[in-house]
């Protein structure tokens, strides 16, 4: 579920400057969100509710806890929260505050010039930012939420002061039973979190013309929720070379399944071994307060295992591969598989199923060079090979990658 902010100062303001309607402008906003989470491969809430759909639900709610002696009304007919009748105020943060008022908040806040406004019985004005999360979310979710998340420079004011509003609205000692505060996205060698106001950021589409939505998920997996991130090509880097270990995971053990690496060696026991331990470890560390990074490392490890046993050359080998290595091999590449996907790496990178022009296109480059391959060898004619590279290069330059496999038969992936 998702509460939307479709009126606020920065969409008035917006709307003062340019005589655009304030309606007019949220639409726009709320529209490029979405796009740029389809951009990225988020999903959307399964409930999406609007502030200014629900405003007489807010009213009654401040009514609520007027009623129960929390509130104080200002000249201007605002409405504000007084903190220091609630005594567990503060408890996020795992501070006392005294007495004074400073730390009141509005619940609602009385008309000015020029914004829009709905009657109340205290005159006429708005919500605060804070009354309407607490709200809408109790509308979905009533008096106990399992989980709040947002981030961390959300903690104070604003959760605190959804809990306080919260708790006394519903009678309860906790309305949120856990609490998530993710971290912020830095500029590499810059303190401040990416903020419009100090123009310092990175607009999703500007991120995805030089990015993939994978690299970047990547990229996030690669840091604890609650630890900033610095955004720069260190940290792309590192999250393309999780992406290509994958796809290079995923070629070896499709080669290997499909027969065309018939001299590798599997120890089964070895490999079975590896994944349980690889399971094991990947679920304590998500249990752990959804320790990514741990679970990512894990993986990694696993397919490191696959692959050396399908690369290490056994010329020796004197049976053909047995239908229970290729079982395993392939139970591997689908448990990992599942985990990434559950992670949403791969929602919308490669090349899709009904691309099946270009992937036919690829395959006929790839007989004829394979044909060219084969005369090669048997004339031993270094300009045919030369060709052969040539044609690799040049499909590679394109964003597809040849793999070489047993001799003659060659396996391609886009990059």
């Amino acid at each position: 579920c998702m509460n939307i902010t479709n009126i606020d100062d920065k969409i008035i303001k917006k709307s003062n400057e340019t005589g655009k309607s304030w309606k007019l402008i949220a639409n726009e906003y709320e529209a490029e969100f979405w796009e740029d989470l389809d951009s990225l491969g988020v999903d959307q809430p399964d409930i999406k509710i609007r502030v200014t759909d629900e405003i007489p639900k807010i009213i009654k709610f401040i009514e609520s806890i007027e009623e129960k002696g929390f509130t104080k009304i200002s000249d201007d007919g605002s409405v504000y929260f007084k903190t220091s009748a609630y005594n567990n105020y503060g408890k996020l943060q795992n501070v006392v505050l005294d007495e004074s008022s400073a730390a009141d908040f509005a619940l609602w806040k009385g008309s000015k010039p020029d914004e829009p406004s709905w009657k109340t019985k205290w005159g006429e004005g708005r919500p605060g930012w804070h009354i309407e999360c607490s709200t809408l979310a109790s509308l979905v979710f009533g008096s106990n939420i399992d989980f709040h998340a947002g981030g961390v420079d959300l903690r104070f004011p604003h959760h605190e002061n959804e809990e306080a509003q919260s708790c006394v609205f519903h009678g309860v000692s906790n309305w949120v039973t856990n609490w998530i505060h993710t971290g912020h996205l830095h500029m590499k060698g810059q303190s401040e979190k990416m903020s419009k106001s100090l123009k310092n950021t990175v607009s999703i589409r500007e991120l995805l013309q030089e990015h993939s939505s994978d690299q970047f998920r990547v990229a996030c997996l690669l840091s604890h929720y609650r630890s900033s991130i610095e955004f720069g090509p260190d940290l792309m880097i590192a999250a393309d070379a999780v992406l290509k270990k994958l796809q290079s995971f995923k070629d070896d053990a499709k080669a290997f399944v499909m027969g065309l690496k018939i001299d590798s060696a599997i120890d089964e026991e070895k490999l079975i071994m590896a994944c349980i331990k690889c399971k094991k470890e990947v679920k304590e560390a998500l249990s752990d307060d959804f320790n990514t990074s741990k679970a990512v490392g894990c993986l990694s490890e696993l397919m490191s295992v696959v692959s050396k046993m399908i690369n290490n050359d056994q010329s020796t080998r004197e049976s053909s591969l047995d239908s229970s290595e290729k079982a395993i091999v392939q139970a591997t590449v689908n448990y990992i598989d599942e985990v990434f996907i559950k992670f949403g790496v791969g929602k919308r990178e490669g090349i899709k199923k009904d691309n099946v022009k270009m992937e036919n296109l690829v395959n006929s480059i790839l007989k004829v060079r394979n044909e060219i391959r084969m005369n090669a060898k048997a004339e031993k004619s270094k300009e045919l090979f030369k060709v052969c590279d040539s044609i690799r290069d040049t499909l590679r330059e394109n964003g597809i990658e040849i793999k070489d496999q047993n001799g003659t038969v060659s396996t391609w992936n886009k990059n």
